[in-house]
Order: structure tokens, then sequence, then C-alpha cells
């Protein structure tokens, strides 16, 4: 059996939304006692951290800061594909996938096919224009599928753009008409909590998406907005919303997949340690690492 380490960076930053708080997520999960699963002596799996990006979250939606927030995790991500590390991305809010998938595509050999699979209580595809908030951590889809307005796109860190056929959203139950017009023009699979009801539920379904992807694609990976879990299970979020996928259900999907050399990271963003309920969100992000990374193929 050979250990596998996972390049692990913390991104302290809430400047896409209006939670004060969600910035030291990433800081509390690395003192967290939970991370005491990854130590050196387990035999399977553990974390290597890299200092946190801290990022001086007072001025909201600085597209500015997204810009050097998206560079400096773009560069990140890029270095860890194109060193063959697997690389495990907390944030603050959804704002640095912006920098995460942005280097991903940076780093990709030339032709590879890739697929994100964007589980998300949220479709976060509005632009500057579309938007009522203006919050940022909305936007990042947008930036992905190069559909932002020059301004924004100039926020994300790669000329390349993900096709939106190879986008697949999960666990959607929130999202305004712009941007489903917008993800329907460009062809973005969306599996909408309805539809994944209607289909089986979360664990039948996931997993067959994912074990589907994993035969089509040269590689894929994974963003997860801890917003798609219920509040129930996971109540330390930043932007709550009720229903949702259960916790139970998502870890039995990881537990099940199979994750190999084709799987090239995880990205998981928007706790907010200030909502947490006895550290029941805290835990679940562990929870989360564990069952996915323990099954990643090391041979």
């Amino acid at each position: 059996m050979t250990k596998k380490t996972i390049q692990t960076l913390g991104v302290a930053s809430s400047i896409g939304g209006p939670s004060e708080t969600c910035d030291q997520g990433p800081l509390v999960l690395e003192k967290s006692d939970f991370n005491k699963l990854f130590s050196s002596d387990n035999e399977r799996l553990s974390l290597h951290w890299h200092d946190p990006l801290v990022v001086n979250s007072t001025e909201k939606n600085s597209l500015k800061l997204l810009k050097k927030q998206s560079f400096y995790v773009g560069q990140f991500c890029q270095k860890q594909l194109e060193d063959e590390n697997s690389f495990l991305i907390l944030g603050g809010d959804h704002s640095t996938a912006v920098g995460t998938w942005g280097g991903v595509l940076n780093g990709l050999p030339l032709e590879a096919s890739f697929a994100l699979v964007w589980i998300d209580a949220h479709m976060d595809a509005h632009t500057l224009e579309s938007s009522l908030s203006g919050n940022l951590h909305g936007m990042p889809v947008s930036l992905l599928l190069g559909e932002a307005e020059h301004e924004l796109q100039k926020c994300f860190p790669s000329p390349h753009a993900l096709d939106g056929r190879d986008l697949y959203l999960f666990g959607i139950r929130s999202y305004e008409s712009d941007e489903l017009i917008l993800l329907s023009e460009q062809k973005v699979n969306v599996f909408d909590t309805g539809r994944i009801e209607r289909d089986g539920g979360t664990t039948k379904v996931l997993t067959k998406l994912i074990e589907t992807i994993s035969r089509c694609y040269d590689y894929y990976a994974i963003s997860l907005d801890l917003d798609a879990i219920d509040p129930k299970d996971a109540p330390g979020v930043e932007t709550r919303e009720e229903g949702g996928l259960t916790a139970e259900n998502l870890l039995k999907a990881f537990n099940g997949i199979s994750f190999g050399d084709d799987f090239v990271g995880l990205e998981i963003a928007e706790f907010d340690p200030d909502h947490d309920e006895n550290q029941k969100t805290e835990k679940l992000v562990f929870d989360i690492v564990n069952s996915i990374y323990s099954n990643h193929d090391t041979t």
C-alpha cells in the first residue's frame, strides 16, 4: 500500500459574499482536531498543508482582489497538475473556484478531456449584469464557461474555457432565470434535486454519474459547495438553502466510488464556522475528504 499525500491549500477569503466569517473556515479546518485523522500516523492518507492564502475580505466584491486571488490559486493548482499531485482546495466563499479551475485548465495535458462535477445548491452562473446582489461567489460558473463580461472575465487566470457539455451541476435547488438561460445555451448538464429524486436518489445518481464520467474523460474533478447539503447536516455554511442532499447519502456515494488517477482534485467551499453547530460541518468536511481520497487509487 502506497501512502497518498494530498497537496492542500486553504484560501481564507470571503470577498465574494456577505459573510464576515467564512474566510476563517480554512484556518479553522487546518487547526481542527479532526485534522488529526490525516496525521503522519495515517497509513493511507495525509494532507500536506501549504501556507494559507489570506485575503483581506473587508473590501467585498472587488474585481481587483478576485483577480489576485484567482491567479495565486490558479498557479497552485496548475503546478499540482503538472507535478501529477492530487490537490485539495479549502475555500472561504466559492469565488475561489475561479482560480482553482482556471489553473486546472492551464495544467491539463494538451488534447486531454476534462469534466467538472459541481455540487452546489446554486448555479453560480450570474454575471455582473444579471446579479441583483453583485456577490462574486454567485458568478464563477459564468467565468469558467467564458461567458462573463470583459472586466469580470479578466479575473479568470486562463485563456481556456470549459465546454458546457463537460460541466455537471449536481444538487441544484435555488437559481434565477438568467442563470438557467445561460446554462441551457451552453448545454450544461444540470441535476437538480427534483431530477435526482426522480432518478433514484443521491447515492444512485451521483455514483452512476461519476462512474460514467470516469470512463468517458481523461480527467475529472469535484467542486463542492457545502450549501448543497441539507442544513440539518451542514449548518455551518454561508448561504443556507432548505432541503438538499443528506450527508449520509453523499458520503455513501463517495465511499462506493473508486477514485482513480483520473481524479485530479477536490475543492470544498463556504464552510462558515460562525454558523456551525457542535462542529457538525467541520467534521463533515474531513469525512468528505476521507471518503474521496481514501478510495483514491494509489497504485
